[in-house]
This record gives C-alpha cells, sequence and structure tokens, in this order.
C-alpha cells in the first residue's frame, strides 16, 4: 500500500516525466496557440477575481462574469489539448498571465460594473484583433490550430459586443482604463511570442 508520502512523490515523478518529453513550440502556429493558451488562462482569472469581488459589490453582474469564465475555461481547454496532442510545453507567461489576470481583475472589480465591462471591453478587442490575423496566418499553416482558433471567435466576439453596450465610452476614467488594459494586453501578447 502506498503510504501519502510516497503517492506524492510519484506524482511529482510523473509531473517531472512528462514536463520532459514536452518539446518547445517551434513553429509560428505552435507559439501562437501556446501564447493564446496562457492569455485564456489570464482571461480565466480575470473573470474568477472580478466573480469573486461581484459577490460583495455588484451582485448583478455575477451571472455573466460565470458565463463568461466558463467559456473562457472551455476555450484553455482547447488550446490545452492541442498542446497535449502535439507534445508542446504551455508558455512560460502562463503562470503570469494567471497571477496578472487575477490581480487586474480583482482590481477592476473593486471599482465596479462599469471597470469590468471597460476590462472586457479592452482585452477583447485586443484579442479578437489578434485572433483574426492567427486565422489568415493559420489558413494556410497549421490546421489543427486553425480549427481552434475558429472555436473560440463567437465567444470572444459575444464578450465583446456585451460589454461594449455597457460601456458609456465618454467617460474619461473608462477611456483611460481601456488604454491601460489594451497596451498590457499587446504586451503579454508580445513577450509570449518570443
Amino acid at each position: 500500500m502506498l503510504s501519502l508520502q510516497s503517492s506524492s512523490f510519484l506524482k511529482y515523478r510523473c509531473y517531472q516525466l512528462t514536463l520532459s518529453t514536452l518539446r518547445p513550440a517551434e513553429k509560428t502556429a505552435e507559439k501562437m496557440i501556446k501564447v493564446d493558451h496562457a492569455g485564456e488562462n489570464g482571461a480565466v482569472n480575470i473573470y474568477r477575481a472580478q466573480r469573486f469581488v461581484a459577490r460583495f459589490r455588484s451582485k448583478s453582474i455575477v451571472k455573466q462574469l460565470e458565463q463568461n469564465m466558463e467559456h473562457e475555461l472551455n476555450h484553455r481547454k482547447i488550446f490545452e489539448n492541442y498542446l497535449a496532442e502535439n507534445g508542446i510545453r504551455r508558455c512560460k507567461s502562463y503562470f503570469v498571465c494567471g497571477a496578472g489576470g487575477y490581480v487586474l481583475g480583482f482590481v477592476t472589480g473593486l471599482f465596479g460594473p462599469t471597470a469590468v465591462a471597460a476590462t472586457t471591453y479592452a482585452v477583447e478587442n485586443v484579442v479578437l484583433e489578434h485572433l483574426e490575423e492567427q486565422r489568415a496566418y493559420l489558413y494556410k499553416d497549421d490546421l489543427a490550430a486553425h480549427e481552434c482558433v475558429i472555436q473560440i471567435i463567437e465567444d470572444e466576439k459575444a464578450h465583446h459586443d456585451s460589454a461594449k453596450n455597457q460601456l458609456q465610452e465618454d467617460q474619461l476614467i473608462v477611456n483611460i482604463l481601456i488604454k491601460i488594459v489594451r497596451l498590457c494586453t499587446e504586451c503579454v501578447i508580445r513577450f509570449g511570442m518570443r
């Protein structure tokens, strides 16, 4: 019978062996999906933190945040499956995206529904531009990766459009927040593609 200690050791050893058999992304298409996977981890954690805060601050948006988070969990799984099927390591920025997403979600959640909508709008705006560029490239280079991107575009567009409808974009603070979040999102994508 295995003790708890030896069971933990075996899990750790299996994890090490799995890591050693995974390879870095080599093709541009693989790098794109690896970065998308990390980005979805960031999105999951943005919504997770916003949902946590909204339970105390803005109960009216909790259901929408839960729906969006479910979509992002599904998107992350789509990219995770692609990486696993191709034996590719996840992006080095995976955990940074998750932690950064949680911090961003927590802070914007504290500011309420308008800041939550501005964050979603800004992130999804950049993500949709990024996915459209990928779609054209991947169609020629990697049809499996292309299919992954196609599967998530409609959800991302729905998040974007819903958030845009909730905004009063003439507010100075909203415009500043959108610019900051867009810049941060673009930087994360560029860093991940290196």
